[in-house]
């Protein structure tokens, strides 16, 4: 006989107790399958005022480079569901990568996606997700090809794309969709270095019909140490709404507020307004308004002490030559209250960007369908 010490029964007895209300799961007639994809969106940019720093402005993340034929973002992902168990994993590289990711590690950089998740009821309208997971805020995604403008609003590219921890959604109904986080941080993989206290998120989404879709998203949290004292308090809402075949609009606004023990609250906050309208022959066209404000530099790094106070506009041009490819061109026009770049040659408020994109998805590829 095997003698088990006290410490490894204590584990294997832990372990039995977690695993028991999931060993029913076996005993379901389960549906499985596994799913290849990919993404790639390539672009070449031209700023008008000719940075010559490597990226062009400190506070965007897509198509930041100038002059030169980039990948913005290079995916290759998988899918897996089984019954009421499902697994995502995505790799990926390019310039939005490399600027968005900066502060992870290396190893960590190339994780776009990579998470597990478990239906806790029959119905699968309640569902417990863990590891990287997509940002539950806003409007846009880092994938080109879902958002309505070629680059992304200054609201977007200021709030996470991504975020690490656990989800637990629940889907009532066809119009409703609740969801409460529990997160290691505003936009990181890797966990906050030293003692540090976790960050909680809350989405609610209400899509009264079929086209129309209202949601809102909270964070509550931080994004240093605890020994810092500080806090981050974010709510961000928006509407998205079709009107016919033609016309999409889609509406939304940021507030945040960072506190620091000792120190005076910092707001920052923007808007974004968008409305696209598809022609025949898959034929579209996109305009966006915005503003955004972080004047005391709460989340927004900016070139001098005066922080961002930025106004922005942009018009898109997009032609889909099939499901998988899509080419774009934009113009986008940016206004800050003070110099956007660093060099004393170039102190210019405003900046002209012109955008040309072509993006490609890869066909789903079913490798495994079984009942």
């Amino acid at each position: 006989m095997i003698a088990i010490c006290k410490k490894h029964r204590r584990g294997i007895i832990a372990a039995a107790l977690f695993l028991f209300p999931f060993l029913g799961l076996t005993q379901e007639k389960k549906e499985s399958s596994l799913v290849f994809w990919g993404f790639v969106d390539t672009y070449y940019g031209h700023d008008l005022n000719k940075p010559t720093a490597t990226k062009r402005l400190p506070f965007l993340y897509h198509h930041t480079r100038s002059q030169t034929p980039s990948i913005n973002l290079a995916l290759l992902a998988a899918r897996f569901e089984s019954g009421r168990f499902r697994a995502n994993l995505a790799l990926q590289e390019g310039t939005y990568v490399r600027d968005n990711y900066a502060s992870e590690p290396k190893p960590l950089r190339w994780i776009h996606q990579a998470n597990l998740g478990l239906a806790l009821n029959a119905d699968k309208n309640l569902w417990l997700d863990l590891g990287v997971l997509p940002s539950h805020i806003g409007f846009e995604t880092a994938i080109s090809s879902e958002n309505i403008s070629r680059s992304r609003s200054l609201i977007a590219e200021n709030s996470p794309y991504f975020e690490t921890g656990a989800k637990l959604s629940w889907k009532p109904s066809e119009q409703w969709q609740w969801s409460l986080l529990y997160l290691n941080g505003w936009q990181r993989i890797r966990a906050i270095p030293g003692k540090n206290d976790p960050s909680f998120g809350t989405q609610a989404t209400y899509s009264p019909k079929q086209g129309m879709t209202f949601n809102w998203s909270g964070f509550f949290g931080t994004d240093q140490e605890k020994s810092a004292g500080t806090n981050l308090f974010f709510q961000n809402f928006y509407g998205d709404l079709s009107l016919g075949s033609r016309w999409r609009l889609i509406a939304g606004v940021d507030f945040g507020k960072r506190t620091t023990q000792g120190l005076a609250a910092k707001n920052w906050g923007g808007a974004a307004l968008l409305a696209r309208y598809a022609f025949p022959k898959n034929w579209s066209a996109a305009v966006r308004l915005e503003q955004y404000r972080d004047p005391d530099q709460a989340l927004v790094s900016s070139t001098t002490s005066l922080g961002i106070k930025a106004s922005g506009a942009s018009i898109n041009v997009d032609k889909d030559f099939s499901p998988q490819i899509k080419v774009g061109l934009e113009a986008r026009w940016l206004q800050n209250g003070s110099s956007l770049y660093a060099l004393p040659a170039a102190q210019r408020s405003e900046n002209w960007f012109l955008l040309a994109t072509l993006s490609y998805r890869l066909k789903e590829l079913q490798i495994l369908q079984s009942e």
